[in-house]
């Protein structure tokens, strides 16, 4: 199992919240991009409305310095009344296969 953690988090706004809820994740990115670790902080949106981000860190400790840290705090505080369910979060590890550069997420460029 490797060291660099990529998690895949879904937000499932209340139903007629996705444009607030999506508001409100895009204002805390930029500050995510700039912590330790951050290798992806994507924010997409499904057919359905459910808000997935896909992410990868570096290390396990960072992902997790992240996840107890102000941006999470912050996502917490906004979206508090907003959403149908809690966040459901997948903790995963690369397990390369196939072509190398087709066979995990690659790490962001820049």
């Amino acid at each position: 199992m490797s060291e660099r953690c990529v998690v895949v988090a879904l937000i499932r706004p209340v139903e007629g919240k996705t444009a607030e809820v999506r508001q409100h994740l895009e204002a805390v990115i930029p500050a995510v991009h700039q912590e330790s670790g951050c290798e992806i902080y994507a924010l997409h949106e499904s057919t359905d409305g459910t808000l997935i981000f896909v992410e990868a860190w570096d290390s396990r400790q960072q992902w997790v310095d992240h996840i107890e840290g102000p941006a999470v705090a912050e996502i917490n505080a906004r979206l508090e009344g907003l959403l149908a369910s809690p966040a459901e979060v997948h903790e995963a590890y690369d397990v390369p296969a196939g072509e190398p550069l087709r066979g995990v997420i690659p790490p962001a460029l820049g």
